[in-house]
C-alpha cells in the first residue's frame, strides 16, 4: 500500500462514520511526548451535524501533563486529492511535516519518510474500525510549544497512523515502538474485539515487526484469529501465529503513566481509551524452518513504547482529560 492511499479519507459523506489522522512521538531520554490527532465524527442519521476536532496531548519534561482541543465546522476540515495534506482549521499534517496550534499550544515538526505502511488485512463485514500505521518509523524533529514552554524536537522516534470506521472496537490493547537503535525497526501489533449485529467477536490479534531490514508480519484475519492474546490497562501480553511466523510478546506501563480520552462513536456512544508513552517491551520473533522453529530477530525497549489500552467502561482511579 503507498502512503498516499493508506492516508485518503474513506469517506464519501455519508453518515454514521468517524475518522482520525493521529501523529505520536516521544523523547526517550526525558518525559516528553506529543499526540496530535485530526479527526471529524458525522453521527448517524438524526444525531446533529459534522464535527471536525483537533487534539493535541502530552508531557512536558519534567512529566506535566498538558492536554488542548478545539471542535470546528466540518467545512473546516478538508484532504487533499492525494491523500495528503490534513488541514482542521489552522493545523495541517503533510506527509512530512506538520504544524498547527490549538488553545495556547502550538508545534511545528518535521521528518523524512521511512518505512511502507502497516496493513492490518483486507476488510470484512466483521471488521467495521480499520487502522492503517501510514508511517510506522519516523524520526521527528521541530519544536513544541505548550503556554510559554517551548520543548525541542530532536530525532524523537514517531509514528503516524490513520483510523475510521462506524463504531470503535468493544475493547482493544495497541503497543507501537520504534525506539530501537536501529531506526527502520519497529514492532506494531494491535487485539481487538468487535460488535457485530449486537454480539461481541472472538478476540483478533494482528501485527507485524520489522528488525534487521525484514519485516515479519501476522496480519491477516485468520491469522488474527488463530493468534493469542491477554491485556489490562497496564499490560498486553501476545502471541502472533502465520503459516510460517511466530511472533511473542510482552507490554508493561504503570497505571501512572496513562493518560485517557473518551472517543465517540458516530452513534453518540462513548470507548475509554487510556495511552500511555514509557512503556516497555520485549518482543521475539521465530520462523519455522525445516527442522522447527528458530529465533530471527529479538527487539526489547526499557521505555518509549506507545500502548493503548481501550474499553467501553472506564479504568477507575485514572483521569480523562478530554
Amino acid at each position: 500500500m503507498k502512503l498516499a492511499t493508506a492516508n485518503a479519507s474513506r469517506w464519501r459523506g455519508q453518515a454514521g462514520h468517524y475518522e482520525a489522522w493521529h501523529l505520536r512521538l516521544l523523547d526517550p531520554a526525558s518525559a516528553s511526548s506529543a499526540w496530535i490527532r485530526h479527526s471529524f465524527r458525522a453521527p448517524t442519521s438524526g444525531g446533529g451535524d459534522p464535527l471536525a476536532e483537533t487534539w493535541f496531548v502530552g508531557r512536558l519534561p519534567g512529566g506535566e501533563l498538558y492536554a488542548r482541543q478545539e471542535t470546528h465546522r466540518i467545512d473546516q476540515f478538508q484532504t487533499g486529492a492525494g491523500g495528503f495534506p490534513i488541514t482542521v482549521a489552522s493545523s495541517t499534517l503533510d506527509e512530512d511535516r506538520a504544524q498547527g496550534s490549538v488553545d495556547a499550544a502550538h508545534w511545528n515538526l518535521s521528518w523524512e519518510q521511512a518505512s511502507d505502511p502497516v496493513e492490518y488485512g483486507s476488510g470484512t463485514r466483521l471488521r467495521r474500525p480499520e487502522i492503517v500505521v501510514s508511517q510506522p518509523a519516523i524520526r521527528v524533529s521541530g519544536m513544541l510549544g505548550i503556554g510559554d514552554q517551548e520543548v525541542a524536537v530532536r530525532n524523537w522516534p514517531a509514528q503516524q497512523v490513520h483510523a475510521w470506521g462506524s463504531r470503535h472496537a468493544e475493547v482493544s490493547a495497541r503497543v507501537h515502538c520504534n525506539a530501537f537503535a536501529a531506526a527502520a525497526d519497529f514492532v506494531e501489533v494491535a487485539s481487538r474485539r468487535y460488535d457485530h449485529l449486537g454480539r461481541v467477536t472472538p478476540l483478533v490479534t494482528m501485527g507485524s515487526v520489522s528488525a534487521g531490514g525484514f519485516r515479519h508480519s501476522a496480519s491477516s484475519i485468520a491469522a488474527g484469529i488463530v493468534s493469542h492474546a491477554d491485556f489490562e490497562p497496564d499490560f498486553f501480553r501476545f502471541t502472533l501465529r502465520g503459516p510460517r511466523t511466530r511472533i511473542t510478546g510482552s507490554v508493561q506501563c504503570a497505571l501512572d503513566d496513562l493518560v485517557g480520552v473518551a472517543y465517540r462513536d458516530p452513534d453518540g456512544s462513548r470507548v475509554f481509551s487510556y495511552q500511555a508513552d514509557r512503556a516497555q517491551i520485549e518482543v521475539r520473533v521465530q520462523r519455522r524452518r525445516a527442522r522447527g522453529w528458530s529465533v530471527v530477530a529479538e527487539l526489547a525497549a526499557s521505555a518509549g513504547c506507545a500502548y493503548e489500552y481501550a474499553a467501553r467502561k472506564p479504568v477507575p482511579g485514572v483521569p480523562v482529560v478530554l
